[in-house]
């Protein structure tokens, strides 16, 4: 089985967000290190203009689409976090697109969509789940013809998240023992896997998911992607309900 991308893939668009996106400290955390007998850094990036990495991928995407596909227009499902990135690429592209959040989305990061998107960004607020928003969105683009900006299920989010593998090299100047990544819709594991799979020898991976939505640990375990029966409503909107195939297809072939 063949990942959808490649470390080529993930180098490029390295180079393709370079002006846009932060390359984020690696920091050494003295309270880890001694807790765990490690050498323990963290990829800081809750310092990104948007307090995620999620704008690395929505950006890699956007700057992939054709000047009649920019025309029309963009649409996204998002908690929150992946919204922020997106609504911030619309706006530096100057590119109108249009974001699908669940009622239980905190005001507080529908106001930062809002902020970081400017008149280049509607939200639209219903449904009570994730899932919920992510069909309006997809009917958004049957209607209309948009283009869809997923946060995790297309080879171009991926890429995107999966510079946060290229710095890491980059920064630490050696192969990392141990690289531990959390886990959601699974687009940022599997970015960062096939990067490490390619460019390092010995660097092992572990993804780290919310219990009340294990949809990775269920995929993996069932040989391809599947329905959880339940989500926990109490974890963050960023765990999906079904792993998504590409998300599958990336960490099988990355080992």
């Amino acid at each position: 089985m063949l990942s959808p991308i490649t470390a080529a893939d993930i180098d490029e668009a390295a180079v393709r967000i370079a002006d846009f996106a932060q390359v984020t400290p690696l920091e050494y955390s003295d309270r880890l290190s001694t807790a765990t007998g490690a050498e323990v850094y963290l990829k800081r990036e809750d310092l990104q203009s948007v307090r995620s990495y999620k704008l690395r991928g929505a950006y890699n995407l956007l700057q992939q689409l054709s000047e009649d596909e920019l025309r029309v227009g963009v649409v996204c499902s998002s908690a929150g976090n992946h919204a922020q990135g997106f609504a911030l690429a619309c706006r530096t592209m100057k590119v109108h697109g249009r974001v699908y959040v669940p009622a239980k989305t905190p005001k507080q990061k529908r106001d930062r969509i809002r902020y970081h998107g400017g008149e280049f960004i509607e939200v639209i607020v219903g449904g009570s789940t994730y899932d919920d928003a992510a069909e309006a969105a997809i009917t958004d683009v049957a209607r209309t013809g948009a283009t869809l900006v997923p946060p995790y299920d297309d080879p171009r989010t991926m890429a995107g998240q999966g510079t946060i593998a290229v710095e890491i090299l980059e920064q630490l100047g050696r192969e990392p023992d141990l690289v531990v990544v959390p886990v959601g819709g699974g687009g940022c594991i599997s970015g960062i896997t096939t990067y490490l799979a390619e460019r390092t020898t010995s660097t092992s991976v572990l993804g780290v998911e919310p219990a009340g939505a294990a949809s990775m640990i269920a995929a993996l375990a069932e040989g391809h992607p599947v329905d959880l029966p339940h989500v926990d409503q109490f974890v963050d909107g960023a765990a999906v309900k079904r792993a998504g195939a590409l998300t599958f297809q990336a960490l099988s072939s990355a080992g």
